[in-house]
């Protein structure tokens, strides 16, 4: 379970089957936590249990057991309204259920918390990733009811369904599409109980939107690979995302497709069968890939895109799916650092788009876009289109009421996600490394969720509801981030920063000698290294500001950002009086740039009128190589910031 997302999931069936040794059940189990202190002071008896044990923190937290009883009677089945969650607890107390909180029941939220911490922290995760996220609205409750909204046979399903169904996370569908897709290809794998919960997507569900955000956040942490029991194997899968760039003039569209996936792409690219052809793609950056393509680009409009597609990679490593679809979602790629117009899986709001229809969707889509869209038109296009598929743009969509029970796909997003994007994370919970904290990324639909940090107010200053965490918030302690709806919390969670941390020297990996043999030596003098951890040897300070000799006979240019910055070795040294931008490998065939600058924001080409280069032979190599009229030189793989970058130093060299 080390680095999976797990949760305290608590039932009848699983208390009696663990006191079966002991010949208990589960009433032994609640008629030994109401003996504690009585009634109403199981609470108080949970907090005291963790006050004595917070400053050893030997063994098991002693307040599991009072957690594991919460759980318990978030499930308990009776005539109670969906919401009602004290009348349960105090039904399985043998009390009479009746609302309100249960006494110094808020206090438990610091338990689940402190839970949180041992589980990611004091076990490093080896037990699984504890999340005490807050279901729906519910501060209080909504913590030990998220634990029960899936079963651990559910959870264990949802990778394949996420596969079948073609979902990823660069482009989340709405709550009401999501929840589409999970009945269609979820029904031999989710309960009875949980289908009936998704079919009821009405927004004023909140059980069903915070089972939705349940997995949405399972969704997220996903990396897109799924066992494949039957094989024995490991399977990658992705997404094929059409692309088109529209030539208006012309009436034409070119439709193309990239896969999508947030594993990383293989450095060789992806051989990709389909229908016994073979087609290919590199990576493209940020989780995208090339068009894919053999000879020339692949032909998207040839495919009927009502019917789902495949194509895998020829060692079956990999899979990428086509999703079935009448109408297809399209919004301007430079959203996404990408040409043309990218097919995404989520209805804009108040935004432009196009969409790709089939003429059996176009009266109810054409009403719609009358009364509820701005700017709603129809393009004529001539060659491009698949048959009997038509091309529209709008200019905002203001309403979705019309369309989104036929067509879940034009349904908007409902739900509010707080999330943490970034940052470089001390093990696998909440704790940031000081110098480099996460980004906060709020999304809510409506845009009337402000956030707040320790009480503090953050100002919105992407415009697009990714904050930053102000530069003074101290280290070492607790910060809790809230999004609210004027005083009310409608989304929590808290991080912790980290200034400096002990090294762990417990851990079980052996050392390993000058000769990479295993020893057991106790000598501090003697050389040895484990991981990151080295002994016994006075290394010198690295300058992290010079560059690494090439090992081996290849050539490599060095191009730095002003006219003349050029020198090739191994027949010229490596520069020490300029910083190099551009390091580009020499091949047989084609040449590879690689980004060796010390950071972007310093590294843009600048023509230097103070003092130009007088060495015109230099000045005409730094422009032969940056125009590379020949189209030996390949742009830099990964991060689409670096292709700028490299179009913006071909640009300057037109101008030497």
């Amino acid at each position: 379970m080390a680095g999976r997302n797990v949760y305290l999931y608590v039932t009848e069936d699983l208390i009696n089957s663990l006191g079966t040794s002991k010949e208990s059940t589960c009433q032994d189990f609640i008629q030994t936590v109401k003996n504690t202190l009585g009634i109403n002071s199981i609470c108080k008896k949970a907090s005291d249990s963790n006050k004595r044990w917070r400053y050893q923190r030997q063994g098991y937290p002693p307040y599991i057991g009072y957690l594991a009883l919460f759980v318990l009677a978030a499930g308990t089945e009776g005539d109670f309204s969906p919401n009602a969650y004290y009348p349960r607890l105090r039904e399985l107390l043998g009390e009479k259920p009746t609302s309100g909180q249960y006494p110094d029941f808020d206090e438990m939220q610091t338990l689940w918390k402190d839970l949180e911490k041992w589980a990611n922290v004091d076990k490093s995760s080896e037990l699984g990733i504890f999340k005490a996220n807050i279901t729906g609205r519910w501060v209080h409750v909504g913590i030990p009811i998220a634990q029960t909204l899936l079963t651990e046979k559910e959870l264990k399903a949802l990778p394949i369904i996420f596969a079948e169904a073609g979902l990823e996370t660069i482009s989340l569908p709405s709550e009401r599409h999501i929840a589409s897709l999970l009945v269609r290809y979820g029904r031999s794998y989710l309960r009875r109980r949980t289908l009936q919960l998704l079919e009821k997507t009405n927004e004023g569900n909140e059980l069903c939107q915070a089972l939705i955000e349940r997995i949405v956040d399972e969704l997220c942490t996903w990396d897109g690979s799924t066992e494949l029991q039957s094989e024995g194997r490991k399977q990658i899968y992705g997404v094929l995302r059409l692309c088109c760039k529209l030539d208006l003039t012309a009436k034409r569209a070119n439709f193309t497709l990239r896969c999508t996936t947030k594993y990383d792409f293989p450095e060789e690219g992806l051989i990709l069968n389909f229908n016994n052809n073979f087609y290919s793609c590199d990576e493209y950056g940020n989780g995208w890939s090339s068009p894919i393509l053999n000879s020339r680009n692949f032909d998207a409009s040839m495919l009927d895109w009502r019917d789902g597609y495949r194509m895998e990679s020829t060692d079956n490593k990999w899979c990428f799916k086509l999703p079935n679809s009448p109408i297809r979602v399209f919004v301007e790629g430079r959203s996404l650092g990408l040409p043309g117009i990218v097919e995404v899986g989520r209805l804009p709001k108040g935004s432009p788009f196009y969409l790709a229809v089939h003429q059996e969707c176009c009266t109810l889509l054409e009403k719609w876009g009358t009364s509820s869209c701005e700017g709603f038109e129809k393009l004529h296009i001539v060659k491009g289109l698949p048959t009997g598929w038509h091309l529209f743009k709008v200019t905002a969509a203001h309403s979705d009421e019309i369309v989104k029970n036929e067509y879940p796909i034009l349904s908007f997003s409902t739900s509010i996600r707080l999330d943490l994007e970034g940052g470089l994370r001390l093990g696998k919970g909440n704790w940031f490394f000081r110098f480099a904290p996460p980004k906060l990324v709020l999304q809510c639909s409506d845009g009337t969720a402000k956030l707040y940090c320790n009480g503090r107010l953050l100002e919105d200053s992407s415009g697009q509801g990714i904050y930053e965490l102000p530069p003074d918030i101290p280290a070492d302690t607790n910060i809790k981030i809230e999004a609210r709806n004027g005083e009310n919390v409608i989304k929590y969670l808290s991080l912790l920063l980290v200034e400096d941390f002990p090294l762990v020297t417990s851990i079980k990996t052996p050392y390993i000698d000058s000769f990479g043999l295993v020893t057991t030596t106790k000598d501090e003098q003697s050389p040895k290294v484990m991981g990151a951890l080295v002994r016994g040897v006075d290394c010198p300070v690295f300058n992290f500001n010079t560059l690494l000799p090439i090992q081996g006979k290849q050539r490599i240019v060095f191009v730095g950002k002003e006219p003349g910055e050029v020198a090739i070795y191994p027949e010229e040294s490596i520069p020490i009086d300029w910083y190099p931008v551009w390091a580009i490998a020499k091949g047989s065939l084609f040449d590879r740039a690689m980004f060796c600058g010390t950071s972007l924001k310093e590294c843009d080409p600048k023509l230097s009128k103070l003092s130009p280069c007088k060495d015109r032979k230099k000045l005409d190599s730094w422009k032969k190589i940056l125009l590379d009229n020949h189209k030996r030189t390949l742009p830099p793989l990964g991060d689409i910031r670096l292709k700028k970058l490299w179009v913006e130093f071909q640009k300057e060299a037109k101008r030497v």
